[in-house]
């Protein structure tokens, strides 16, 4: 559907909306109707802390990929990018902090959400823009289209002031390796995507003993730290976004970016920890 007969300027003015609360995020993942993952996973984080956010789908699909049956698919791109421009034309992100980048369904989603980041940024100057790119991870490998990771490191790593990577995913940013070079590996591969302004936070960073994973946080000061937390085995899906959205916000609440990566840690320790 698109277009109303009936419109208004701005939906601060319209009258019809029943939550008036500034939006501080804008996520924009995939979309499961039955599983804890991408924007469900995101928003859930993002409004337990006080924060409204508005969520975008980038691919909708009835359950998780991995059971026997799946229906749904990639939203359309004049979809994505019609939802993306009505929250400007409307005026709904006056007060937005940043958008959340997660899952692609398809490489030409990136360049979309980056044409309208850019006109996003001249409405709303100092948004930020987080990408979490959920491509694949050393256990099973990249699970998306090859294409993908390129789009990533084409279009919105460059506008990006924050990234979460796993080890993996890293790999792909960087056409590295790091996984196979330890943490100086690690460290120099992310040193590659920080500039002026510009965080990334690695997860899953090195290999570790069994009972801890560690987290290593690259920023462009050339301030490398690696903070650890336990290790839960757990075959649930849906850390990443957790861990990527309690960051965005603790950074929200005020919190350093070092303080923000240990939350997220501990906020992914507590959620498997409730699985048992």
């Amino acid at each position: 559907m698109s277009g109303s007969a009936h419109t208004s300027d701005s939906v601060l003015t319209s009258g019809w909306e029943m939550d008036r609360r500034p939006v501080e995020v804008v996520v924009i993942s995939s979309q499961v109707a039955y599983g804890a993952v991408g924007n469900t996973a995101s928003a859930r984080v993002l409004t337990e802390a006080g924060h409204r956010c508005v969520q975008l789908p980038t691919v909708l699909l009835g359950t998780l990929p991995h059971y026997p049956v799946l229906h749904g698919g990639p939203v359309p791109d004049e979809w994505l990018a019609g939802m993306l421009d009505d929250l400007l034309t409307l005026d709904a992100l006056a007060s937005l902090r940043f958008v959340l980048v997660g899952y692609l369904a398809h490489p030409g989603q990136a360049a979309i959400i980056a044409d309208w980041f850019g006109r996003l940024r001249d409405a709303v100057p100092g948004v930020e823009l987080v990408v979490d790119p959920a491509m694949g991870d050393d256990d099973v490998g990249l699970y998306t289209d090859p294409a993908v990771a390129a789009s990533y490191g084409e279009h919105l790593v460059p506008l990006a002031t924050g990234l979460t990577p796993n080890r993996f995913e890293l790999g792909l940013l960087t056409a590295d390796a790091p996984r196979a070079s330890g943490i100086d590996g690690v460290f120099e591969a992310a040193a590659g995507l920080v500039r002026p302004g510009v965080w990334v936070v690695v997860t899953s960073a090195t290999g570790g003993d069994a009972s801890t994973v560690a987290n290593a946080i690259v920023t462009a000061d050339g301030i490398s730290t690696v903070q650890e937390h336990e290790r839960l085995p757990t075959a649930a899906k849906g850390a990443g976004d957790i861990f990527a959205a309690t960051i965005v916000a603790s950074l929200l609440d005020g919190a350093e970016l070092a303080d923000a990566t240990a939350r997220a840690g501990e906020a992914v320790t507590r959620a498997i920890a409730a699985l048992r």
